[in-house]
């Protein structure tokens, strides 16, 4: 029989500062005196949620990975099933199981683990019946590897085809030459639902082949559904640790050289312990959250994002976004539902914020969730009917407990680049030079309507007052760094919105 526990009644809300969150319930048992950590939240394609952490860690951090499912929306989550015996994984600075769920459903996991001879490997393990049982683990390491080189920080990612994408850091080139070689970002594919592995490869290309990536920061892998890959990662060149994408055209049988996302430098003699997220929207379009303490900041740390559009190879524009006196702004996760993003971070001081943008507004800016403790390693996700999905690792009742949520803000629906509105609202020219900054707009609306231009993060850089009866109108914008921006049309009660680049050609 299939056991449920309730964990918490989720028709009374919160609401904080305009938002509308459901009462936080708590996913793991708790009660043990030890920390659940790390969590990781997926879902599938009938809605099912599946969240898998590191139960009972030790003094080490080091505990077996523990999963916990809910059919139900969230109300109910199923009594935790331990993912393998001996499956210990370490949940330090972002280290946890990654999953992905495929087009039937089954569960494709990846974690780092000393299962052999106590060296750190990368291990993979399935689930065809939603967490009940799992598959002998296997290594997705070279076959002679076992007692060699050390991996670490593995990501995975399954394409519509169903091919499993997995990258990982890699100590061979270091082990062999401590002096000389630096850990690389490397990867493997599966194109037999992870039975068998390719061979693996280097994926981190940087300039003149220098450098390689930061030994203890996570990476994460994205694939489009057919099989592009985006992998973000931070280097460590000679001690400077910024943000870089790889990028693959051929699942992976070949990579490009590595695009720097960071447009400022930090160089530090010491490992930031802190990756990045990234997730991809319908046009492959990569968006990036990460931590940086950047050269000219005075030692502050912030949390930024930047929007990658497919097949760029400039450096997009980056935007921090944590709060004004946040401290030690950290560990960011990002999702997307058409038009509209969500971020999540953690601080030292203000707990886990919350931000949601729809199309090019600014919903809900910077806010914390209802808990009462230290909330660290937050994920977020949408549902498909555009709710949001939150799991973080909490402090107030045991040394660390999972909890869950849901925040139900209203949306934005409207595509940013949907061609049914390309009749009723256009700009032109677009792309735009930075060195005339002037754009026509053309619309449709029979009542009087407001056209605004604002930044990935939904701050308004410029707006106008639009008279229905005159359908065109020529807008000299203000001086704007180059990168990606919104404009939007509000107007007949709809909100129609176009994405525009400014740049120097």
């Amino acid at each position: 029989m299939k056991r449920f526990f309730t964990l918490a009644i989720l028709l009374v809300s919160s609401c904080v500062f305009g938002q509308t969150f459901t009462t936080p319930i708590q996913v793991n048992m708790g009660g043990s005196g030890l920390a659940d950590r790390s969590p990781m939240m997926r879902l599938d394609r009938s809605g099912n949620i599946f969240i898998a952490w590191v139960r009972g860690a030790d003094g080490s951090q080091n505990g077996p990975i523990a999963m916990s499912v809910s059919s139900d929306g969230g109300s109910t989550f199923s009594m935790p099933v331990v993912v393998c015996s001996d499956a210990n994984c370490n949940s330090n600075f972002q280290r946890t199981a990654q999953f992905v769920l495929d087009t039937k459903g089954n569960i494709h996991l990846v974690w780092m683990g000393n299962r052999v001879n106590k060296q750190p490997d990368i291990w993979y393990t399935r689930s065809i019946d939603k967490g009940k049982t799992w598959s002998t683990p296997i290594s997705v390491c070279d076959a002679d590897d076992s007692s060699k080189y050390a991996q670490d920080f593995p990501s995975i990612a399954c394409d519509s085809s169903d091919n499993l994408y997995v990258s990982f850091l890699d100590s061979r080139e270091v082990q062999r030459d401590s002096k000389n070689g630096h850990v690389q970002l490397y990867f493997t594919r599966s194109l037999d639902g992870g039975m068998s592995w390719s061979k693996n490869m280097k994926a981190d290309i940087l300039p003149g082949g220098m450098g390689g990536t930061c030994e203890c920061c996570t990476e994460r892998i994205a694939a489009s559904s057919d099989g592009h890959l985006y992998i973000a990662f931070r280097s460590n060149i000679n001690n400077l640790r910024d943000i870089w994408l790889a990028r693959s055209n051929d699942k992976g049988l070949t990579f490009e050289p590595a695009l720097k996302l960071s447009s400022g430098d930090w160089h530090v003699d010491a490992c930031p312990v802190s990756g990045p997220n990234l997730a991809l929207d319908a046009d492959e379009g990569a968006h990036i959250v990460w931590r940086d303490v950047r050269d000219d900041s005075m030692g502050v740390s912030h949390v930024y994002y930047a929007y990658v559009p497919k097949g760029s190879a400039e450096t997009p524009v980056n935007t921090a976004f944590d709060a004004p006196g946040a401290s030690l702004a950290n560990y960011a996760d990002i999702s997307l539902y058409g038009n509209n993003r969500v971020i999540t971070y953690q601080t030292s001081n203000y707990g886990t914020r919350y931000l949601l943008y729809s199309g090019s507004k600014t919903v809900v800016n910077n806010r914390p969730i209802p808990s009462g403790s230290f909330q660290e390693f937050p994920t977020v996700l949408f549902a498909a009917d555009g709710t949001r999905y939150l799991s973080w690792q909490d402090a107030k009742n045991d040394n660390g407990d999972i909890y869950f949520c849901k925040e139900t803000s209203a949306l934005v629906t409207a595509s940013v680049d949907a061609e049914k509105s390309a009749t009723k609202f256009a700009v032109y020219p677009n792309p735009i030079s930075t060195e005339k900054s002037v754009i026509s707009i053309s619309y449709s609306i029979s009542t009087p309507g407001i056209m605004r231009i604002t930044d990935l993060l939904g701050r308004e850089v410029s707006s106008v007052r639009l008279n229905p009866t005159l359908k065109e109108y020529t807008l000299t914008l203000p001086s704007l760094a180059s990168g990606n921006y919104f404009c939007s049309l509000e107007g007949d009660g709809m909100i129609l919105v176009r994405r525009i680049v400014i740049g120097s050609w």
